[in-house]
């Protein structure tokens, strides 16, 4: 007993926070304590376990040695643990009843917040939901391994870098569409597309819109107007999706957006639109959650129900796009 190295619950999830995080300077923003902080405390940690948990060298990027290779997966397991032991007895003794905190991102809210919330309703175990808005999935998925939300919903890629800490499902895969304003005819959109010259004269050909910071598939996007509309530049560029259709909507330009922020946009400016398929995705649309939250029935419950509304949603409002919404022309 005398042997046995001191190490705290706080030590292993600063230890995590900083190799999620990939970097100290990041875990700064990740566990709001000070760089020197962390750095003291995993130098402790290091002492107390007589070895070396990250390389020192002068790459940005954090490098494990094995035995932070095994200390890594040892802490998700033992704090995962005490997590779920903390929200039970928070649970059943002292709240006696259930907050979810759900994660997702800009273009993945409006209709889904009302859309969760009717999943909610109905657990009488919820006694609390609350909705956060991250910049990106990277966000999301950083906010669900240091446990400030308990269910997030975004991109698989970033998820999946954490599957052995989550039960992830998918949801469904969402479509890059191209925005263009309705006053132009669609007879000019499809032979501007085929004949890779602006036909009509149409200013809003001129120039298209990009996101900063880059989605996943910004490189989709840069080389489809490269090979199908060279002679549009990338003139404007803005934060979020709602900002590219808003800009098309103006027929200032015209843009790539995910379907799914369609349903999200107010009528004044989703009217102002069409949209096209290009033949590509720009997401696998995935929900996910701790996996010792697997215990929880009403949270279980819920994180199903969330689910199977999304699928269904998503399903139909498909449809309706195909008929009314979208104009679906394949351009491909």
């Amino acid at each position: 007993m005398r042997n046995r190295p001191k190490i705290t619950l706080k030590q292993l999830e600063i230890f995590q926070a900083i190799v999620v995080a990939g970097s100290f300077t990041k875990a700064v923003n990740l566990t709001e304590l000070s760089q020197p902080t962390l750095s003291q405390q995993l130098a402790n940690l290091e002492k107390e376990l007589q070895v070396q948990l990250i390389a020192r060298g002068k790459k940005s990027i954090i490098e494990l040695t094995p035995a932070g290779e095994f200390w890594l997966a040892r802490s998700k397991e033992l704090l995962g643990h005490f997590e779920a032991s903390l929200t039970t007895h928070r649970d059943i003794f002292v709240d006696q009843g259930l907050t979810v905190n759900v994660g997702t991102t800009p273009s993945l809210q409006g209709r889904f917040d009302e859309l969760i919330a009717k999943a909610a309703l109905p657990i009488v175990q919820i006694k609390s939901l609350n909705i956060q808005s991250f910049l990106n999935s990277r966000q999301v998925s950083d906010a669900l391994m240091s446990h400030r939300i308990n269910l997030a919903i975004g991109s698989r890629n970033p998820l999946e870098e954490q599957k052995h800490s989550l039960v992830i499902s998918k949801l469904y895969d969402d479509k890059i569409v191209w925005a263009v304003p309705r006053d132009v005819p669609t007879e000019d959109v499809i032979r501007t597309f085929a004949e890779g010259r602006n036909v009509g004269g149409h200013a809003c050909f001129e120039r298209h819109v990009m996101l900063m910071p880059n989605p996943p598939w910004y490189l989709k996007t840069q080389d489809w107007y490269r090979s199908r509309l060279p002679f549009s530049m990338p003139y404007f560029t803005v934060s979020t999706h709602q900002a590219a259709v808003q800009l098309a909507a103006s027929g200032a330009a015209t843009c790539h957006t995910p379907m799914t922020q369609i349903p999200n946009l107010a009528e004044g400016v989703s009217s102002r639109l069409r949209y096209f398929e290009i033949g590509e995705l720009a997401r696998e649309v995935c929900l996910a959650y701790p996996k010792h939250l697997q215990s929880m029935s009403s949270f279980i419950e819920f994180a199903e129900s969330v689910g199977r509304i999304l699928r269904f949603e998503q399903a139909n409002t498909g449809e309706i796009q195909t008929l009314d919404i979208v104009e679906r022309t394949r351009l491909s």
